[in-house]
């Protein structure tokens, strides 16, 4: 989107550009809100907003949702290594959105990514950060670490602290599911998850069971492939549950099978909050466009991708820096239409 450059805009745009440039830094720097600067600047709240897209669209600012408006760090590192799983789907929503906000990242910040595999990651070059994304087996692991002097993975890896990991804590995440149903009053629940290969859905799924316990729960699970198809299936012995277990809530394990789960009970003759209340995760864009709107936990790919570049430049700046690091980040709890206290 580019906003209508008039010359009020146009003055705007580069006196707001140039002194975000002079605080700009090797972290993440919250700018003012759009209240404030709508008073310094002097000019109404839709302009401000205008401008505000505008440099977020040149890459200078980023935009978390629930947080704020930061100006991006500036980027000292001109190559990365880039490694993807084997084992990732190519309809993985997470994953996704990952690669394609670390492309938009790198573009508008003149990175280059040097795509490796596990077949050819010897072609690596050694000296530059390698950035691993999705889950690898210890025997990669090992070959990984004896190459790069610099390894950030997107995953945890509890058993490992010579890496610097950047993360969501899928285990909070299903514990902070059961404690979120519990307060809506839900004290008999379904999970839907996928199966134990998919590091993040036994996260989220023992996280789930140790917070259901701990808030007294009534819980079932229910493993299936974690897309539309496998919702769908799902939401089929969900129906049953409902009606003749009384369970009054799911958790789903990401967004693609909660609206395949909301689908099929649609068919069965059940509404959604009215007669089960769901709850999942990724917010995928979709989460907000179907009817009734998924309440679900944001996973910020924008926010891990810039905590990785603002890591790498400090790194570089300090060489005592310690790379045994883990940056543990917070989803946020989108609430919409599907979740309904009982």
């Amino acid at each position: 989107m580019v906003i209508n450059m008039n010359q009020e805009n146009k003055w705007i745009i580069d006196n707001l550009r140039n002194e975000f440039k002079q605080i700009q830094a090797d972290r993440l720097v919250k700018i003012e809100s759009e209240r404030a600067l709508e008073e310094k600047i002097g000019v109404g709240r839709q302009r401000i907003r205008e401008v505000i897209n505008q440099l977020v669209e040149e890459g200078l600012l980023i935009k978390y949702e629930g947080k704020g408006t930061y100006i991006a760090p500036y980027i000292k590192s001109q190559y990365v290594n880039l490694l993807c799983s084997p084992t990732i789907k190519s309809n993985d929503p997470f994953y996704n959105r990952l690669l394609m906000e670390l492309t938009c990242y790198s573009a508008k910040n003149c990175i280059n990514i040097v795509p490796l595999t596990l077949e050819n990651i010897s072609n690596g070059t050694s000296e530059f950060p390698l950035l691993m994304i999705g889950k690898l087996e210890e025997e990669d692991l090992k070959k990984i670490k004896s190459l790069f002097s610099m390894v950030i993975s997107f995953e945890n890896y509890p058993e490992h602290d010579d890496f610097i990991q950047i993360y969501f804590d899928h285990f909070k995440i299903g514990l902070n599911a059961a404690k979120v149903l519990s307060s809506y009053g839900h004290k008999r629940v379904i999970h839907i998850t996928g199966p134990d290969k998919y590091a993040s859905a036994c996260y989220r799924r023992n996280g789930f069971i140790r917070g259901a316990r701990k808030q007294g729960m009534e819980f079932t699970i229910i493993t299936e492939k974690m897309n539309f198809e496998g919702g769908y299936r799902a939401g089929e012995v969900v129906a049953k549950l409902v009606r003749e277990g009384k369970f009054t809530a799911v958790f789903a394990a990401n967004d693609w099978m909660a609206i395949g789960m909301i689908q099929a009970l649609k068919a069965k003759g059940l509404s959604v909050p009215r007669d089960v209340s769901v709850l999942s995760v990724d917010n995928i864009p979709l989460a907000s466009q179907i009817a009734p709107n998924l309440t679900t936990y944001s996973l910020d790919a924008n926010m891990m991708i810039a905590e990785v570049f603002s890591l790498m430049d400090r790194i570089s700046d300090d060489s005592g820096y310690s790379v045994d690091k883990r940056i543990i980040l917070r989803p946020i709890l989108i609430t919409r239409d599907t979740l309904q206290k009982i």
